[in-house]
């Protein structure tokens, strides 16, 4: 009996040494992938295409819109037409298979403005989507080959929150935030010709502009 407890207290003080000494090989680091995200050369490139695809979107909205509103106008003018009392009937149903040539191509275009709202937003998501995907698993890579460099065996990430709402590190010192170092690495490769500072993303969905012109 005596020799079975030698035995098991031998095993605890085993056990406690392993985890004393893995506790002291253990290095924990900090870093801000938002903030890396967001300072990416490559986010400040990717943005500013966004930017001229959904410009060129809005500009092509805006011109089927105006050409809507034209055709809105015609119809109108060929409705007051149609009060003239001098006009023979044939000129007045001349008038009215006009009319609704008009308001049908006015139709279309609503249509087509509408389908074109609604792919350009979809295709738009998407491909931000992808893009964030793509770039924070290159960020990633990057933030664990530095951490790696600094000894550091658990690397957090501060910026997103828990599933209770919190912040994933409610406190690191300043001397385990890796943040710098990771960025300098990611700039290390950035093009001569790259923007300069963070470029502002797409606007919202919300801000695309959408069918002005009413039916008739």
């Amino acid at each position: 009996m005596k020799s079975h407890s030698k035995t098991l207290l031998a095993l605890l003080a085993f056990g406690f040494a392993a985890l004393a000494g893995s506790a002291q090989t253990l290095k924990v680091g900090v870093v801000d992938m938002a903030r890396l995200f967001d300072a990416h050369y490559k986010t400040a490139e990717k943005n500013l295409v966004f930017q001229d695809e959904q410009e060129r979107v809005k500009a092509e909205i805006q011109r089927l819109n105006d050409e809507g509103l034209a055709l809105q106008e015609e119809a109108q003018g060929m409705a007051e037409q149609l009060n003239n009392p001098v006009l023979s009937d044939d000129a007045k149903a001349e008038i009215q298979v006009q009319a609704r040539t008009k308001v049908e191509e006015m139709q279309r275009k609503q249509q087509e403005m509408n389908t074109l709202v609604n792919n350009s937003s979809e295709s738009l998501k998407q491909r931000i989507m992808n893009f964030r995907t793509l770039l924070m698993d290159e960020i990633s890579k990057i933030a664990t080959d530095v951490a790696k460099r600094q000894g550091i065996t658990m690397l957090f990430d501060k910026s997103g929150p828990s599933l209770l709402g919190m912040p994933a590190v409610l406190f690191a010192e300043d001397n385990l935030e890796i943040t710098d170092a990771v960025l300098a690495e990611i700039n290390k490769n950035k093009p001569a010709d790259a923007p300069d500072g963070p470029v502002a993303g797409p606007a919202s969905s919300d801000d695309t502009p959408t069918v002005a012109f009413p039916a008739n």
